[in-house]
């Protein structure tokens, strides 16, 4: 059979296919079907869900739109883990040059970057990381630990004149930055810094952008002057020669291999040996050497001059709760839409129905997105109060919330995406398995969100600890508790609630009311573990045993009352559809909670929260197409074949099989097969 034959049978196969398809269900019918039922304001959810700079993200989805020949999906394309590394970097450079996002701009008004990082995030975590390592870490680390001699290396980075990367955490040490081994050694006769790795664990590792793009990095290291040693500073370090891109002498630069997902972040390792810097690149804003070597600094506490160091990196920790939401919502977006076409089973001689009429699959889709639209604002939300609280960034007490709150919200949220994720996998069947449809490299690319910034199972500590802290302040020292979210342990009492009615189930009052019980009754068990635990064991060892029990759950719970919060704060009226998305989400807390509400003495019903769960779910059932259409990226930039918002699913999929690198290529190896 000749070439021309051989495409003309395909064609004609491809035609049967599509003609037999229609015949049994017409997937664009079915989701303009779904669509038709919605009621919603499509942009009073966009300004209420992404804020007033919705504009900034609806620009960048606009530049990926118009520029296809540079922002490409990998996983659509087969792209090699070079070719990915590639792509990423002429994406990062294109948003830089058409955006126009300045930092005139940022210090204006920092949600303008939020917004659009949220975005770029949900085309393509992989370019967002790169540039948030550069603009995000490197940069805004000049910024804000440097002085007016570090300009130069500001100005250059803000016009990617520079690309630096930032070199903190290590092979050893991860989470406990404050016990890293890298040093940085005054030479008086010099005047420099001399930069060593003294062991192997002391190797930079897991540093993006450095592999193969920076030739900056910010290298935090433990300053020695005279044999004394002052603790984790920042030096700017030149790690390649701009005018060749060699490697610096002294200096190790490698690649940390293939990775799960992200593979479009150069992830490298550093090894420094003798490495001579200036004493002007010492980032000096809270402490400075002089040149006869004399340690100064404004904050002689050496714990809170860390603190103070390193609180900008909160940022970081802040947005990828955002990310977090919305990859959920991205996962969602795609196996809704799929579960609206999708038909299967049906009463003998009736037509086959769509899977998101069945009881089950609402209970899979329907209300894990009424729990991402409540995490949505709540991470709009701090997000919000840290881009309106810069200024007071070196702050302790006044950043002392955000700190807590960022440590618990990261985690939960990015821990929720992953569930979300593979729950749509699992709707999707086996296309969910298929790279084409993006769930799989979601899954891997968001997976990370649990570990870096901070690993979540040890931040959870410190919103512990903060709970805490701020409890015995109003107990034993009768000192008044200054952040909102924890303000009802001054006057929590208990009282006695009754569940007799549907309507106690749903009474927002009630729920606060149980959300706090929660919070305060399990610190008290965890202070009450803790006394105990001291008895027979050191501070460190008796928190660790009651943490390990009682602590995350505290942490957790503080999370949900904080939810609730943002979400009261809104004080939506007159929508019964955000209502109905608020009512799934406090009946999905009864649900996770209702063993701990029974054992004391709260008559809840598990049958009656059941119950009202299916009841709004499927009442929302019929409004999520249009909560999707209105919040969901664009076709171009969700990277979705099943996810396609015009639902010619089918039709997209077999062209893009047809079209692949290997889809009829005869192996090279053939002979192998048939000779023994």
């Amino acid at each position: 059979m000749s070439s021309e034959q051989r495409v003309k049978l395909l064609h004609q196969q491809f035609e049967a296919y599509k003609e037999m398809n229609e015949q049994v269900s017409n997937p664009i019918e079915s989701l303009q079907y779904y669509r038709q039922l919605s009621t919603i304001d499509k942009q009073k959810y966009i300004e209420l869900f992404y804020g007033r700079n919705w504009k900034y993200r609806q620009n960048l989805f606009d530049i990926v739109k118009n520029n296809q020949h540079v922002f490409k999906h990998h996983h659509l394309e087969e792209y090699t883990r070079e070719e990915q590394r590639y792509h990423s970097f002429q994406a990062m450079r294109h948003f830089h040059q058409k955006l126009g996002v300045t930092y005139d701009m940022f210090l204006s008004d920092p949600n303008i970057v939020t917004t659009t990082s949220v975005a770029m995030y949900s085309y393509d975590p992989a370019v967002c990381v790169k540039f948030g390592v550069h603009f995000s870490l490197y940069t805004k680390t000049i910024l804000n630990l440097g002085t007016d001699k570090h300009k130069q290396y500001f100005e250059n980075a803000q016009t990617l004149t520079d690309i630096g990367s930032f070199s903190l955490t290590e092979l050893g040490h991860g989470s406990n930055v404050r016990q890293i081994q890298t040093t940085a050694i005054y030479d008086k006769e010099t005047q420099t810094f001399i930069i060593n790795t003294p062991t192997d664990l002391a190797t930079k590792f897991w540093i993006g952008a450095t592999a193969n793009l920076a030739n900056m990095t910010v290298v935090f290291a433990q300053l020695y002057i005279d044999g004394n040693q002052y603790g984790v500073h920042a030096f700017l370090v030149e790690i390649r020669d701009k005018t060749n891109h060699n490697v610096k002498s002294g200096i190790t630069v490698g690649d940390c291999g293939p990775k799960n997902g992200l593979n479009g972040i150069d992830n490298g390792f550093l090894i420094f040996k003798n490495v001579r810097v200036p004493l002007a690149n010492m980032l000096d804003k809270f402490a400075t050497v002089t040149p006869s070597g004399e340690f100064k600094t404004q904050i002689e506490d050496p714990d809170k001059r860390f603190a103070v160091q390193l609180a900008s990196l909160s940022g970081g920790r802040i947005i990828l709760s955002y990310y977090g939401a919305i990859t959920s919502l991205n996962a969602l977006s795609i196996g809704i839409r799929y579960a609206a076409i999708r038909k299967q089973f049906g009463l003998p001689g009736e037509k086959e129905q769509s899977i998101l009429e069945y009881p089950l699959t609402q209970l899979r889709l329907i209300v894990p997105l009424a729990s991402t639209l409540v995490y949505t604002i709540a991470a709009k939300a701090i997000n919000n109060l840290w881009d309106t609280t810069q200024n007071n960034v070196f702050n302790p007490n006044k950043m002392a919330e955000i700190h807590a709150l960022s440590s618990v919200l990261k985690g939960k949220f990015a821990t929720y995406a992953n569930k979300v994720i593979l729950e749509c996998r699992q709707i999707l069947g086996g296309h969910g398995y298929h790279s084409f449809n993006r769930l799989g490299v979601m899954l891997h690319d968001q997976d990370i969100n649990n570990t870096w910034e901070g690993d979540s199972n040890v931040l959870t500590q410190q919103t512990l600890k903060f709970c805490m802290d701020q409890k015995n302040r109003f107990i034993n020292d009768q000192k008044p508790i200054q952040y909102a979210s924890l303000k009802f342990l001054e006057t929590f009492a208990i009282k006695p609630i009754k569940f007799l009615k549907d309507e106690d189930y749903l009474c927002p009052n009630n729920i606060k009311y149980l959300l706090e019980y929660k919070l305060d009754k399990q610190l008290s068990d965890f202070m009450e573990d803790l006394t105990t635990n001291l008895n027979n064991n050191d501070m460190l060892k008796s928190w660790n045993l009651s943490f390990a029990f009682k602590g995350q759950q505290i942490s957790n719970s503080y999370a949900d009352l904080y939810c609730f919060q943002q979400w009261q704060e809104l004080n939506l009226k007159n929508d019964s559809v955000l209502d109905t998305i608020f009512k799934i989400w406090c009946l999905t807390l009864l649900d996770n909670e209702i063993e701990l509400y029974k054992n004391n003495e709260f008559n809840i019903s598990d049958a009656t929260v059941k119950k009202l769960l299916m009841k709004f779910s499927n009442q929302l059932k019929d409004e999520a197409i249009g909560i999707i259409d209105a919040l969901a990226p664009p076709d171009e930039i969700l990277g979705s074949i099943f996810g396609s918002s015009d639902g010619d699913i089918y039709n997209k999929f077999m062209q893009k099989i047809y079209s692949g690198k290997n889809t009829f290529q005869k192996v090279t190896w053939w002979e192998q097969i048939h000779n023994k």
